[in-house]
C-alpha cells in the first residue's frame, strides 16, 4: 500500500518550512537584529590617539621589536571607498594617509613615505596614497630589513605600493607600485616574500547596482589573487563571498569571508593556486581582518555584531556617539591534533561605548608588557587593551 500523496506533500512542506526557518534564524542571528549587547571584558580598554590615529584599517606587529605598524588616514575618502557609488570630490581632499609606528608606551611617531629621485636621493612619495589593508614582509638573513605592502586604493586604479623599511629609522623608500587588471577591488594582502603576496578582492563589481545585488544576495564572486617573484597575477582561490581579511602561518593561508561568516583556511600549492583545507564558521558575527600571532598562531578577529547599523556607520559616522554597531573580537585556538580544527573564544564585547565598531585587533608584546590594539577604518581613535589577554 503506497504513502498517500497528501502525506508526502505535507512532508515536504514540513521538511522546506524547517529549512527555510533555520536559514532566517541564522541570519538573522548573524545580522544581530533584535539583540542588545552589553560590554564584557572592556575595563582594561582606553582610546588614544584622538584625531591623529584616525581611520587605522590595520595593524601590523613586528615579531623581533614588538613595535606596531599602524596604516591609517583621512576618513572621508574612506567613506567613500566603502561607498564608491557616493559623489565625492577628490579635489578638495586636504589630508593624505599615513603610516605610523607605536611603542608599548603610546608614543606614535609617522613613518615619512619617500620615493628615489634622478639625484640619487630621496624626495617625498609623490604618488596617490590612499590605504587599506597591509602587510610587511621579514627578510630571515636581515630582520631589520623589512618590506612594506600596502594596499592602495589609486585614483586611476586599484593597486599595492611596495616599500622597504630599516626598523628604527624614521622613513621608508618606495620600490614599486604594481597593478593589474585582476586586482579590482583589493581589500587586504598578505606578503609572502619581496616580491610576491596574496591579495583579496572583496567582490566582482566595485560599484552600481550589481555591486548591491552580489553583497546582498550573497554572490559568491570575490577571490583571492596571487603575484609571484616575477610580476605575473593570477587567481589563487576563487568563488569566495565577500573575502575580506587575510592572513598567514606558517604553510596555511587564512581568509576571512563576511557573507559566508567565518575563516577560509588555504595551502599555497604550485603555481601559488591556494588548495581549500576546511572553514571555521562563525555564528552570530561577521568577521573583518585578521592577526595571526607568531608564537602559537591563534587567530584574533575582530567581527561586526549589527551589520546593518554599521553599515550605516561606515556611511554617516558620528565619531564617539553611537552605541549601535558593535564588536565582539574573537581567538581561534589551533588544536593540536589538526591544523584545520580551532577551538574559538570571546575575548571581549563591546557594544558601541568604547569603539563604534572595529576592523582589527592585534596582539603586542614589548618590554614585558603585552596588550591588543584595536583598530578601526571610520573611527578618530585607536583603542588599546591592557588585559584582555
Amino acid at each position: 500500500m503506497g504513502i498517500p500523496k497528501n502525506l508526502v506533500l505535507l512532508a515536504l512542506l514540513a521538511l522546506g518550512g524547517s529549512f527555510i526557518y533555520v536559514q532566517i534564524s541564522h541570519a538573522l542571528n548573524i545580522l544581530g537584529i533584535g539583540k542588545v549587547y552589553v560590554n564584557v571584558n572592556t575595563t582594561s580598554c582606553r582610546q588614544i590617539g584622538h584625531g591623529v590615529l584616525h581611520g587605522c584599517e590595520d595593524i601590523v606587529v613586528d615579531p623581533h621589536t614588538g613595535l606596531a605598524y599602524l596604516a591609517c588616514g583621512s576618513l572621508t575618502p574612506r567613506q567613500h571607498w566603502l561607498h564608491p557609488d557616493d559623489e565625492y570630490n577628490f579635489l578638495h581632499e586636504s589630508e593624505t594617509d599615513h603610516v605610523y609606528v607605536i611603542t608599548e608606551d603610546d608614543r606614535y611617531t609617522e613613518i615619512i613615505l619617500l620615493e628615489p629621485s634622478a639625484n640619487r636621493g630621496n624626495v617625498p612619495f609623490s604618488q596617490d596614497l590612499r590605504v587599506h589593508g597591509f602587510d610587511i614582509y621579514w627578510d630571515s638573513d636581515d630582520p631589520q630589513r623589512m618590506t612594506f605592502m600596502i594596499v592602495n586604493h589609486q585614483l586611476d586604479h586599484e593597486a599595492v605600493s611596495i616599500f622597504s623599511h630599516v626598523s628604527g629609522s624614521d622613513h621608508m623608500v618606495h620600490i614599486e607600485t604594481v597593478k593589474s587588471e585582476l586586482l579590482w577591488s583589493a581589500n587586504n594582502i598578505v606578503a609572502m616574500s619581496h616580491t610576491e603576496f596574496y591579495a583579496t578582492n572583496d567582490m566582482r563589481f566595485r560599484r552600481g547596482i550589481m555591486r548591491e545585488v552580489s553583497n546582498n544576495l550573497r554572490i559568491a564572486d570575490g577571490h583571492v589573487v596571487y603575484r609571484n617573484h616575477s610580476g605575473h597575477f593570477s587567481v589563487a582561490a576563487s568563488n569566495i563571498r565577500y573575502p575580506n581579511g587575510i592572513a598567514r602561518h606558517q604553510d596555511q593561508i587564512y581568509v576571512a569571508s563576511c557573507t559566508d561568516p567565518g575563516v577560509q583556511i588555504y595551502r599555497p600549492g604550485e603555481g601559488g593556486r591556494l588548495a581549500y583545507q576546511g572553514r571555521i564558521i562563525y555564528n552570530d558575527s561577521i568577521p573583518d581582518n585578521l592577526f595571526v600571532d607568531p608564537l602559537n598562531g591563534q587567530i584574533y578577529s575582530t567581527t561586526f555584531l549589527k551589520a546593518r547599523e554599521t553599515h550605516n556607520f561606515f556611511k554617516h559616522p558620528s565619531l564617539n556617539t553611537t552605541k549601535e554597531a558593535g564588536t565582539k573580537l574573537l581567538r581561534l585556538t589551533p588544536r593540536s591534533n589538526s591544523s584545520q580544527d580551532f577551538d574559538i573564544e570571546s575575548l571581549l564585547i563591546d557594544s558601541g561605548e568604547l569603539m563604534p565598531t572595529a576592523t582589527i585587533a592585534a596582539v603586542q608584546r614589548r618590554n614585558q608588557i603585552q596588550r591588543i590594539l584595536v583598530g578601526c577604518v571610520m573611527c578618530n581613535f585607536l583603542v588599546v587593551c591592557d588585559h584582555v589577554i
